[in-house]
């Protein structure tokens, strides 16, 4: 089967969404698939160019796991990370994107997952233009992440536009992958779809890169940080829908504590508000670090003793949080603030893997810390649990499997 897959970020940028392609891209290639992945050139998420890259306008390759990797040049959105920017990244994408994949030829399929609405709208033409199906993959839902975000107002005129456009694409797919339950009921009803036309796939790790990390704290006395001191950590995007800013306040309800630690990792839209709010209130308990190397991923999350995950106190299920599976793989207890009906939520107490809070509510977060601290025995079991459900859940085999039957379904569809 020959596929196109078309993707908006790629290793070695450190974005999980990318990781999964190029772990869905070797394995259909290594079963004999010519797969064809189509990306930028790395430059999130700082928007600039990785060193060792050069912007060009399309560059090709085979690589080592035997499918061809293309990428293409595109706008940055800079650091500033301005809004004009990000639009400018998206429709640039799309038509780089798009060109590209008319220059490798009709494909039997094609897969997208890109930025809404215009890079995806590109691709979806292209696909229409040769009668190939395309089937559209999200991680988010847009607009609504973005009106979640402040960014646009729920009842206004580009909302509903936005909408209408991607019920429109979603219609003309052969299928859309969404990552959670939750999530297919959101486009579902939104998009006035039948439910039939949804699949969801869960996201995923490679469970063979995500041990149960046993070795020594080097990681953790490499940040001086002491074995008794108890560190609870945030590990992922530093972005608006994440909640992620009602940390500082935790912070500082916890300034007591003195041998409680806060540790956020990563980058993102807040995270310099963060640390000028935190340095302004002289706050000593909370710490910053950028995004560490993907390798080191299981021994970073392992130095902790509780993970953080945040979110909006009015966010909805557009979009899932890819940190949830990585805490669940490194088998520590969570700290969950989100609604209570949520994907993350439900699934922290399905999993009976940690303790589910009211988002934005500092001071409840701050208990919860208290209360695995203080309860180490409950903690330990919460982790197990962790780590037992993404075995069941969450490993690349479990949705390698899936993909392979939607893809399967697809031509069958296709040929008939």
């Amino acid at each position: 089967m020959k596929i196109t897959f078309i993707c908006a970020v790629f290793p070695p940028e450190p974005a999980p969404a990318g990781v999964m392609a190029h772990q869905l891209a070797t394995r259909l290639a290594r079963d004999g698939h010519d797969v064809t992945m189509i990306v930028p050139i790395p430059n999130r998420p700082e928007g600039i160019i990785y060193p060792g890259y050069q912007k060009r306008l399309r560059s090709s390759t085979v690589t080592s796991e035997g499918y061809t990797l293309i990428r293409c040049a595109n706008w940055l959105i800079g650091k500033k990370r301005r809004n004009v920017s990000r639009i400018l990244e998206n429709i640039t994408f799309g038509l780089s994107s798009a060109w590209a994949a008319w220059r490798g030829g009709r494909p039997d399929v094609i897969i997208t997952e890109t930025w809404p609405l215009f890079a995806t709208q590109f691709v979806a033409s292209l696909a229409n233009w040769w009668n190939v199906p395309y089937l559209y993959y999200r991680q988010d839902i847009y607009p609504e992440a973005a009106e979640q975000a402040g960014i646009l107002n729920p009842a206004g005129t580009l909302a509903r536009v936005c909408r209408a456009w991607d019920r429109h694409l979603c219609s003309h797919s052969a299928g859309v992958i969404v990552i959670s339950e939750t999530m297919r009921s959101l486009v579902s009803v939104n998009r006035q779809l039948p439910r039939e036309h949804l699949t969801v796939i869960q996201n995923w790790m490679d469970e063979s890169e995500f041990p149960v990390w046993k070795g020594n704290a080097a990681w953790r006395r490499s940040q001086d940080i002491g074995d008794a001191a108890f560190v609870a950590m945030f590990a992922g995007t530093l972005g608006h829908v994440s909640g992620v800013e009602v940390l500082v306040d935790v912070a500082r309800s916890l300034q007591e504590e003195t041998d409680i630690i806060l540790l956020c990792i990563g980058e993102g839209g807040q995270k310099q508000a963060m640390v000028d709010e935190a340095s302004r209130l002289e706050l000593t308990n909370i710490r910053f670090l950028p995004f560490q190397p993907v390798k080191r991923v299981p021994e970073v999350l392992a130095s902790c003793d509780a993970a953080l995950l945040t979110m909006r106190p009015d966010s909805a299920d557009s979009s899932v949080p890819s940190k949830l599976i990585s805490y669940l793989a490194a088998s520590r207890p969570i700290i969950c603030a989100a609604n209570s009906e949520s994907a993350v939520a439900l699934t922290v107490q399905d999993a009976d893997a940690g303790l589910v809070v009211y988002p934005g509510d500092a001071q409840s977060i701050a208990d919860a810390i208290l209360q695995l601290k203080r309860e180490p025995e409950m903690a330990r079991q919460m982790g197990e649990n962790a780590r037992r459900y993404f075995e069941e859940h969450y490993t690349l085999e479990r949705a390698y499997r899936q993909f392979s039957e939607l893809l399967r379904n697809t031509e069958a569809c296709d040929a008939q």
